[in-house]
């Protein structure tokens, strides 16, 4: 965090403002020492006032800011205001992650090119550690506040970079020479960071902890310039009177660390170790028992799709026969009309057929046959002619 009450002292700060504020300074100071100027003029590309000129007021401070209500203002391409070579140090911190990564060669390329003297980038560094830590404590505020904590959403929107492409981007503009100096210990910053989310984060009595934040960076900030770091500051000069090798030097002669924390520091790393280890594996062991419960679940899936097209033909078939079901009422009726005509057909036909008129026609027939035909034919009646005997006369 980089926000610092009006009333607090340099050593009541926010570990990480602290330390990050003060590694800053020293480097400005051992250049303006180097360059034998006693008031650099200074540029800093802030997202929001870091107090960075409370330890260095020994300095002309201009202040550019980068962003409006967490949104980048610097364009694309970045121009920057400024003449060439026209300032002694231009420094980002808290900056690099916070813009798209298609901006930030142009942001380092305009960095150098108005600074005579040192350009200085502090951004995170772009590891798995880091990666795994910063989705640690976005969880932690989700889960304390409810909160989308922007920054940490950005370190994943737009990426964090790992140091060696960060240098390479910088070599890649016109840097010559360039210095990478760790800040941030990993395994005292994720402690320190959760203490202050759960403390002091959106809590109008910040003064309170001030205490609590002294004796850290009176005490353990000095031993935490080191690696794994969740932090990098990366020192570019622009001027060849700079002593890189001395820069570096000056800013990694750290004091000898007491054997408590060296002790303590080894036993948390180890313990990280592990916990993240056995994380692993759960994690392995829930992906795979996902990846068995979305194979299931595909099954089962497939198998509603068979039960939904079955249950489709049979509901088609339903409707179908509820419309027959439904014009059945009619063509019964319709049957029992045609049954009765039949049966009254039936029995005035019975009727007939025991009339003594029937009776008589139905013996016309034989009587014809046997007794008339020979008549008609004799009498010579057409259609009664034998044509296959011959005639007699």
């Amino acid at each position: 965090m980089n926000e610092r009450a009006p009333h607090q002292s340099f050593l009541g700060s926010v570990f990480d403002s602290y330390q990050n504020m003060k590694q800053i300074a020293r480097c400005l100071n051992e250049v303006s020492r180097q360059r034998g100027i006693d008031r650099p003029r200074l540029l800093e590309l802030s997202r929001r006032p870091t107090g960075i000129q409370d330890y260095l007021p020994e300095a002309d401070w201009i202040r550019h800011p980068t962003h409006l209500n967490d949104q980048s203002t610097l364009g694309d391409p970045v121009r920057l205001p400024f003449a060439d070579k026209s300032l002694d140090a231009c420094l980002i911190s808290d900056v690099y992650e916070h813009i798209p990564a298609s901006a930030r060669p142009g942001l380092l390329q305009e960095m150098l090119r108005v600074t005579d003297g040192l350009v200085l980038v502090g951004c995170p560094n772009g590891s798995e550690v880091v990666s795994k830590l910063d989705r640690m404590v976005f969880d932690f505020i989700w889960g304390k506040y409810g909160e989308r904590f922007i920054p940490l959403e950005q370190h994943a929107h737009f990426g964090l970079e790992p140091i060696e492409q960060v240098v390479a981007t910088l070599k890649a503009q016109g840097a010559d020479q360039v210095a990478v100096l760790p800040a941030n210990y990993v395994y005292r910053w994720i402690h320190m960071i959760l203490i202050y989310f759960d403390l002091q984060h959106r809590n109008p009595a910040g003064n309170l902890f001030e205490p609590l934040n002294r004796i850290y960076n009176q005490r353990l900030s000095p031993y935490d310039y080191r690696e794994p770091c969740y932090r990098y500051l990366i020192a570019v000069p622009t001027d060849p009177k700079i002593d890189l090798q001395k820069l570096t030097e000056s800013l990694t002669e750290v004091p000898s660390e007491p054997p408590a924390i060296t002790e303590s520091d080894e036993m948390v790393a180890q313990t990280f170790r592990e916990v993240d280890a056995t994380a692993a594996d759960e994690i392995r062991r829930l992906h795979n028992s996902i990846e068995a419960l979305s194979q299931e679940a595909a099954q089962v899936a497939n198998r509603l799709s068979l039960v939904e097209e079955d249950l489709a033909v049979k509901t088609q078939r339903l409707a179908e026969a509820k419309d027959v079901a439904s014009k059945l009422p009619s063509v019964e009726a319709d049957l029992a009309i045609k049954t009765q005509r039949l049966m009254e057909a039936e029995l005035k036909l019975q009727r007939i057929s025991s009339s003594l008129g029937w009776k008589l026609l139905s013996r016309f027939g034989p009587i014809k046959y046997d007794y008339l035909v020979g008549v008609y034919r004799l009498l010579g009646l057409s259609g009664y002619v034998d044509e296959r005997k011959p005639d007699r006369r």
